[in-house]
């Protein structure tokens, strides 16, 4: 009769699936398994039948196989519905921000004609010196701004929407970024944000991204959302 005696052992992993080892320590899942077991009761010697016991043990582990696998996908269609649920709710909860101010991750910055702008720059120790480079459209530095001894933490700087010369940008959408040196001229890490009124909601693959202008943010990006006027 071929070696086809499967191990009982411990429960399967779940997480990795509904597999159980033979004695050889081969993976079978439980296709395998049932072709093997059948594959066993026909080509074993009449003289010599597997003993009631190495029968029912392996029906056992067969047994306990399927109802791993059904908790397998029992998990997993708790989990897609959790996740569609969750998506629901942000898709739901986005069209509800329109109007409101948003600050989120980015290096956007939205200038009004004749206006200024605040720049968010969030440090992640002390610094020395802070160099921020304003550029336009065509990727030109157009402004930078140097700040001393800023401290560590998420701060607000004042831009009046002006070039190095003291001339008035155009309105429109800039991009800034930032340089930042400790005491001893070691780099400190800076993360950067854009602030502005959401002006609508994208959904596209059925997830929710607020719109800023032409700007887009992810749900998972927003810093802070208060009212238009805070």
């Amino acid at each position: 009769m071929p070696d086809a005696t499967v191990a009982i052992g411990s429960p399967p992993d779940v997480s990795r699936g509904t597999q159980i080892a033979r004695s050889t320590g081969t993976i079978i899942d439980h296709e395998q398994f049932l072709t093997l077991l059948v594959a066993q009761l026909k080509n074993q010697d009449p003289l010599e039948p597997m003993s009631n016991q190495e029968f029912a043990a392996q029906m056992a582990q067969f047994g306990q196989l399927e109802r791993l696998n059904s908790i397998d996908n029992r998990l997993a269609q708790s989990l897609e519905a959790t996740v569609l649920s969750t998506q629901a709710v942000n898709n739901t909860m986005a069209a509800s921000l329109i109007g409101k101010k948003v600050l989120a991750i980015g290096d956007a910055i939205i200038l009004e004609t004749g206006g200024s702008a605040n720049l968010y720059v969030s440090l992640a120790g002390p610094a020395e010196t802070v160099t921020i480079d304003i550029l336009n459209a065509e990727g030109e530095v157009v402004r930078t701004i140097q700040q001393r001894s800023m401290l560590p933490g998420g701060q607000t700087i004042g831009w009046d929407g002006t070039d190095d010369a003291g001339d008035p940008l155009a309105g429109g959408t800039y991009t800034y970024r930032v340089k930042a040196k400790d005491i001893n001229g070691e780099v400190v890490e800076a993360l950067t944000a854009t602030s502005g009124i959401i002006t609508g909601v994208s959904y596209e693959g059925g997830i929710a991204t607020l719109m800023v202008g032409d700007i887009l943010f992810a749900m998972g990006d927003v810093i802070s959302i208060s009212a238009a006027g805070g």
